[in-house]
């Protein structure tokens, strides 16, 4: 008995084979979000904020505008994803900051904006060019 395998069968194995990957990282952020960062957890110095946004964001495949709300002991209220980008521009609405602010009642708000580092490899001549015109 022999089996034929084509291409575009072997191209839905790799789809599913990614995508349960990707299920695997997002469970492994998850489990490691619980044991590092317990419930609720205090971002005192840049270092710690440094580290849960590495964590959030480092299985990020897009740019990314993102907003850490603290209470007044610096304890995280809330991580979320504001604004999602194209390949060379992100809308950030200050309103829609403002008030998720205001609905979470944070004293403190950690604003983020994330390129993924194959992006950044593509857009860097441009930086480098625009800073070189001026």
């Amino acid at each position: 008995m022999s089996f034929v395998v084509n291409d575009s069968c072997l191209e839905s194995l790799s789809a599913i084979a990614a995508q349960h990957e990707d299920w695997i990282i997002q469970q492994a952020i998850a489990l490691l979000e619980k044991r590092v960062f317990k419930a609720g957890p205090k971002l005192l110095d840049p270092t710690a904020v440094r580290d849960y946004l590495h964590v959030k964001l480092v299985a990020e495949p897009n740019e990314i505008f993102v907003a850490v709300f603290l209470d007044s002991m610096h304890q995280v209220l809330a991580y979320e994803p504001l604004f999602r980008g194209t390949i060379n521009s992100t809308s950030v609405y200050p309103r829609v900051v403002v008030q998720r602010v205001l609905e979470l009642n944070a004293a403190a708000v950690v604003l983020a904006h994330y390129v993924p580092r194959h992006i950044m490899h593509l857009m860097c001549p441009v930086f480098l060019c625009a800073r070189s015109y001026r």
